[in-house]
């Protein structure tokens, strides 16, 4: 039985559709509701905010620096009188029954309170006087080197007597030790510039040596601490540079012995001889007439009886 011609075309046209709708995507279909506790999230921001940098330091590297630290003064001692009068002497200790010697946090009986102007809370060193110190190229004698043994505040004060605390030691502290009122020393700050090299010519400013070491030391390098016969009187500051030279062996100038010291003799008028450059030392205290110095730099090996020149 044939269908008729209508019929064909409808059946054609729903197999077009039926194939049409069976290629097109699915539709979205919405999502299962979530039952229970909901959170909103908020949509994040696409900028992005950053802490701000700290600035950076400025450089440093031509900035003035400390050039020693206070046990190179504090620690050390000084040139005196040879006979320096002190008003006040440790005569005794709440110890010394134990004791021989004292250090930090110890008491010391004094000689004097009231009457020496004794103040409770009041500072000062502790000194004891040393040897003579005696010039190495001539032999004379520049004063006697006091030690700083350490500092001690007033405990506690009576008419003629009184009681110290002893606040720092450096080393050990015996009876008989004297009082000396304390001055702080700050420590200078200064810029380093290049030292003296070979071939490089007098600077004609005040010249003197190296007189005396830190505990005796003969054989000198860097970080050394010394004393120079050079001061205030010749306009020698704190944070100033010394060359440290010496000059070749002649027959009549170099290193020689004198007395304990191999001595640095300087050429005879007339002979010009070049210098050799040993290092250089910059200046930490001074006195009228001397100065403590600090070892910076040491090429070679240094000595008392060395030449030093302002730099």
């Amino acid at each position: 039985m044939r269908l008729p011609s209508r019929m064909v075309l409808i059946a054609f046209f729903l197999s077009i559709a039926f194939v049409v709708r069976a290629q097109a995507p699915p539709a979205n279909t919405p999502q299962p509701e979530v039952r229970g506790k909901k959170s909103v999230v908020a949509q994040q921001s696409e900028s992005v905010t950053r802490a701000e940098e700290p600035p950076a330091p400025p450089p440093t590297e031509n900035a003035p620096q400390p050039v020693g630290f206070e046990s190179d003064v504090y620690c050390f001692g000084y040139l005196g009188a040879l006979a320096e009068s002190f008003p006040v002497q440790v005569s005794g200790a709440e110890n010394v029954a134990e004791q021989t010697d004292f250090i930090t946090d110890d008491l010391l009986f004094i000689d004097g309170g009231y009457d020496k102007g004794m103040k409770v809370g009041d500072e000062y060193w502790i000194v004891t006087a040393e040897q003579e110190v005696f010039h190495p190229a001539t032999g004379k004698s520049i004063g006697r080197f006091y030690q700083y043994r350490g500092r001690a505040s007033v405990f506690s004060v009576e008419p003629h007597t009184g009681i110290v605390r002893v606040t720092s030691s450096c080393t050990d502290i015996p009876v008989g030790s004297y009082l000396k009122a304390f001055e702080p020393v700050p420590i200078p700050l200064a810029r380093k510039s290049p030292p003296a090299r070979a071939g490089d010519p007098p600077s004609g400013k005040p010249r003197g040596r190296i007189v005396f070491t830190r505990d005796g030391v003969v054989a000198l390098g860097a970080d050394n601490v010394v004393i120079v016969d050079l001061g205030a009187a010749s306009g020698v500051a704190p944070g100033d540079f010394v060359t440290i030279y010496r000059y070749s062996i002649g027959r009549e100038y170099g290193i020689r012995p004198v007395g304990a010291y191999w001595v640095n003799l300087p050429p005879p008028p007339g002979v010009s001889v070049p210098r050799t450059y040993l290092g250089e030392a910059v200046i930490l205290m001074v006195g009228d007439r001397w100065a403590v110095a600090r070892l910076t730099d040491a090429f070679r090996l240094v000595e008392v009886g060395d030449e030093v020149e302002l730099k």
